[in-house]
């Protein structure tokens, strides 16, 4: 049976959380060892789109509202991993985007 890559990712969620070998798990869920660890090994290194390697940096959807009135400057604050990326909304929203893309590009 062929598996996306979420499904993948939620195998690969299962195995992280049951403490088993990789054989002992495959054998208890009927998958294909090698095909469980060329998932695991793309997942967990970050290789398959959307996901990222544990402790890499992670790019967050935010929702990024109107500037109050009484706000001088405008700052648009991105969520990357743990940390806040503040940018100044003076810089144009063109730069905010070709800012994402080469961070989403890095991780």
């Amino acid at each position: 049976m062929r598996r996306s890559r979420e499904q993948w990712a939620q195998i690969v969620e299962q195995f992280e959380r049951s403490g088993q070998s990789h054989d002992a798990f495959c054998a208890q869920q009927r998958l294909n060892v090698g095909s469980f660890r060329g998932w695991l090994y793309r997942l967990r290194s970050g290789a398959a789109q959307g996901k990222v390697a544990r402790g890499a940096t992670r790019l967050l959807p935010v929702r990024v509202g109107p500037a109050d009135a009484s706000d001088e400057e405008t700052v648009i604050e991105l969520a990357v991993g743990e940390a806040m990326l503040r940018v100044r909304g003076a810089l144009g929203p063109v730069y905010v985007a070709e800012l994402v893309t080469l961070l989403r590009n890095r991780c």
